[in-house]
């Protein structure tokens, strides 16, 4: 599910790959007890690096100087050119920072005409992408150092046989080294085969049935369904499925008084007469079918619809966990992908490949058929069933020709492919999900049931919150409830059989053996959609240092030990104070916010809770409580399968049992070692774990300008989250509410909309390269988020004249306000194949690095102020959009 923009991270995809450089590591909260001796040596290691690295910019300065000054000599008259050299940072840190900077720029670049070329083309020139990778960027590159850290510290870990301890520590310590371990055996993984998935298909398969049958007809047709989730203004919620978006305060009473009255109670139940109504046999399938999907969404396996606990934005109380119901998506990225030819029959091939490869290791000999008859035929005596006695099979003297099973495969995988893609079409436009103005649908739990014929809300809840009884479940877009029932009605068993397989193979084929049958079609798969040669198999130390994630606190309990001192998180905790103070102050002062809505806005970002590092639940600082929190995680080195299950397990439990309950509000929604940030609105807080903590986004040592410029502008996206055209829907409380006045939204919406529009025109090349243009309303929350810049280059400003601190860089003839937008744009460099990005435009709600950087700057009067940009030059257009 993806995840809606006033909850989304700060950027999406491989860079924190589904797919975390602190160089000072001699000040850390948790450090290792080394010898002094030891010290000694590091010590003179690095007095030598740094007379070599010294000596060097002896000549890189000079000659550097003189030829940026010569390349643009439209700057030589702004009075931070010439600086004396005590206004020079030449520290260890400076130094290393301005080699970087140095070597990623290309000054033949003219910065009024394309900035992210002249502060990034070398650094662009330098980095192909990978082989095995779909991009390579500034987020890559901080993971992958953060990943060496990591490895230093599973190499240092003695293995389980090695250590008899048990204490917390040691105990935490072995469930990290046995879950890359676990990975890293790929032999004994390829010996396995499918064996370890083998109980996760057989227990669907034996729950609801085979799908290795013959089928009935050459096609399988669904009638379209009725809403195919294009959003526009004149769409009207049908009465039967009608309920609040907003604030109904009537009706939100009446649901926690247990009555309803936005929604009617259908007046049939179309699944029900299709199939005769509620007889024995359709209750039967009901009950399979919501088996199936308790034992799979357990497991993290996307299919016909999802729930997930989060925040009662629409409550009184917002830390209240509450159900949530989101549509299924596809084993393809975006809608669009199912209208593609050439897509549709390499998924249709995967498909295939993946049910032949499960039937082939399954199938059935012909006394099996003849028990399952049996069986079969006594459970319909038990039911009383009116057909007995049933047809018996003809003489076995001339059994009709079985048809091969490839061919069944194959038209089986033609019908699960068109069943799936009705199933995304019947899905509401991304646009509309992340705006909880329409997704925000409070219904009673009762009515669930209704609307699905086909599902069981009791046992669903039996299976994965057995003490907890919802009373009002939220649905973020009714009209696929009346979809999903009319398509699940109407499918056949053994294409739903398949289907269900399918989207299990696709889940976890990556914890199989990399020469498993279901590894090579869904990695094949994978690859196409990234732009990757099909054959191509990635780095194993980058993947199972990913895999990790499944003890993901411990890991970043060992990070944060070895990266992360606490120097470093008062530091940035003072950043982020400081520019929300800065945004706090500028508020009253814009013109186009009125004084109610300014005060208002004001006391939500007074009661912002910023939380850097890592958090307190697991607390990071005690192995007791992080041995606690992975008490049920049973991990072992030959066993990587079941690894990633159990992990799962345990976290959807964990996530299942806080339904009803107060949030703990230590708690984290990513790992100390992760290379993102995140803003929450439900919970009013704003989220930076020590991975992002790290050069080029920041470094204790660094001059403010680089800091503010880099992490800084990280701070002020997660800020103006709260404000955007999303965030601003919450109040101080995290509760969704109109908090502003009509005139102040109506001045928000325009602004908001010169933004969306400006970032529509933008676009990335396809693999032929076609123009695939961005879809501004998608980004316009990430992109509002990007133009707090302007509050980050302020707070920066003012404190630099409270306290002044070495601004200059050596080697680098620019000031401190430029050195400030270097950096911002340094931040978002990357490459990307054309593949990778035509799916990010597809379905991330972040616009291109390259637009994040350029579009931004292209409105900010302080950059154009910083770099002389003219009016009417391509940084400097004269249509802008200023919110802030």
């Amino acid at each position: 599910m993806a995840d809606p923009p006033e909850n989304a991270p700060l950027l999406a995809g491989e860079d924190h790959d589904h797919g975390p450089v602190q160089t000072r590591r001699s000040r850390k909260i948790f450090g290792y007890d080394t010898g002094m001796s030891t010290r000694e040596l590091i010590l003179g290691s690095l007095a030598i690096l740094f007379l070599i690295v010294a000596s060097t910019f002896i000549g890189l300065y000079i000659a550097t100087k003189a030829h940026l000054r010569k390349d643009h000599k439209h700057h030589d008259d702004h009075p931070g050119d010439h600086h004396d050299d005590n206004s020079v940072c030449s520290t260890p840190d400076c130094v290393l920072a301005a080699a970087s900077l140095i070597q990623g720029m290309n000054t033949s670049a003219d910065p009024c005409d394309d900035f992210y070329e002249f502060a990034n083309g070398g650094w662009l020139q330098s980095h192909p992408i990978p082989a095995d990778r779909a991009l390579v960027g500034t987020f890559t590159t901080v993971s992958d150092n953060n990943k060496k850290i990591l490895t230093k510290i599973i190499d240092s870990i003695p293995a389980s046989s090695e250590s008899h301890a048990l204490d917390a520590e040691h105990d935490n310590l072995r469930k990290l080294k046995d879950t890359y371990l676990s990975c890293m055996n790929t032999d004994l993984l390829n010996e396995l085969g499918d064996k370890p998935i083998q109980p996760l298909v057989k227990h669907v398969l034996n729950t609801f049935g085979e799908f290795n049958v013959p089928l009935e007809g050459d096609d399988t047709s669904f009638a379209p369904p009725s809403y195919l989730g294009k959003w526009n203004e004149a769409y009207e919620i049908p009465q039967s499925l009608r309920a609040v978006a907003n604030q109904n305060s009537e009706i939100l009473a009446s649901i926690r008084d247990g009555h309803h009255h936005g929604l009617e109670k259908p007046s049939s139940r179309p699944a029900f007469d299709a199939l005769g109504g509620g007889d024995s046999g359709n209750r039967k399938r009901n009950e399979k079918i919501t088996d199936v999907l308790a034992f799979l969404h357990a497991r993290d396996v996307d299919v016909l619809f999802n729930f997930a606990i989060e925040g009662d934005a629409g409550g009184e109380n917002s830390q209240i966990q509450s159900l949530w119901f989101y549509q299924s998506f596809g084993g393809l990225p975006a809608k669009e992908y199912y209208e593609e030819p050439e897509i549709m029959d390499l998924y249709t091939q995967v498909v295939e490949d993946m049910l032949t490869a499960v039937a082939s290791g399954g199938k059935k000999g012909q006394r099996d058929l003849l028990t399952s008859i049996a069986e079969g035929a006594m459970e319909a005596v038990e039911e009383g069933a009116e057909t007995w006695p049933w047809p018996w099979p003809g003489s076995d003297d001339e059994p009709a020709p079985e048809e091969p099973l490839e061919s069944r495969m194959k038209k089986l995988a033609n019908k699960v492919v068109e069943f799936e893609r009705q199933i995304v079409k019947a899905g509401a436009d991304l646009e509309y999900l992340f705006n909880p103005h329409y997704s925000y649908n409070p219904i009673p739990a009762s009515a669930v049931d209704q609307y699905l014929s086909f599902f069981n809300l009791g046992q669903y809840l039996a299976a994965m919150a057995p003490r907890t009884r919802p009373q009002k479940i939220t649905v973020t877009y009714p009209p696929y409830l009346k979809s999903i029932d009319k398509l699940v009605s109407e499918v056949s068993d053994p294409v739903l059989s398949a289907y269900f397989v399918t989207k299990l193979a696709l889940q976890w084929y990556g914890a199989l053996g990399p020469k498993t049958p279901l590894f090579a079609a869904g990695h094949r798969l994978s690859n196409f959609l990234k732009g990757i040669k099909p054959d191509q198999m990635q780095d194993r130390q980058d993947v199972c240092l990913s895999s990790i994630d499944l003890v993901g606190f411990i890991a970043g309990r060992e990070y944060v030990k070895a990266a992360f001192s606490k120097e470093a998180k008062e530091d940035a905790t003072g950043i982020i104070q400081n520019i929300v103070n800065e945004f706090h102050d500028e508020l009253p002062h814009i013109k186009w916010m009125d004084e109610k809505s300014a005060k208002a806005a004001q006391k939500k970002a007074s009661a912002l809770i910023p939380k850097v590092g890592y958090p307190l639940n697991p607390n990071t600082e005690d192995p007791e409580s992080l041995k606690s929190w992975y008490r049920a995680v049973d991990i072992k080195p030959d066993t990587y399968f079941d690894n990633n299950i159990a992990a799962t397990l345990a976290s959807n439990a964990r996530t299942w049992g806080g339904l009803g309950r107060e949030r703990n509000r230590d708690s984290w929604e990513m790992y100390p070692q992760t290379v993102n940030a995140y803003y929450s609105p439900p919970d009013g807080e704003i989220v930076f774990p020590a991975g992002i903590l790290q050069p080029p986004f920041y470094s204790y040592n660094w001059p403010k300008s680089l800091n503010y410029g880099s992490f800084g502008a990280v701070a002020a996206h997660e800020l103006t989250h709260a404000f955007d055209n999303s965030g601003a829907q919450y109040d101080d409380k995290g509760r969704l509410r109109d908090w502003w006045t009509n005139r102040t939204v109506e001045n928000f919406e325009k602004r908001a909309q010169c933004i969306a529009k400006q970032y529509s025109q933008y676009y990335v090349l396809d693999d032929k390269g076609n123009k695939v243009h961005v879809n501004g309303n998608l980004t316009n929350g990430e992109d509002i988020g990007d133009s707090g810049l302007k509050q980050a280059y302020n707070a920066w400003r003012k404190v630099e004249e409270d306290k002044p601190s070495p601004a200059h860089l050596p080697g680098l003839a620019y000031n401190e306000e430029q050195l400030f937008f270097i950096a911002f744009a340094r931040s978002w460099a990357q490459v990307t194949r054309p593949a990778t990005a035509v799916a990010r435009i597809r379905t991330d709600p972040h616009s291109p690095p390259y637009w994040r950087a350029t579009g931004t700057l292209r409105n900010l009067d302080a950059f154009h102020k910083a770099f002389q940009c003219k009016k009417g030059t391509r940084m400097n257009p004269e249509k802008q959009c200023k919110l802030w």
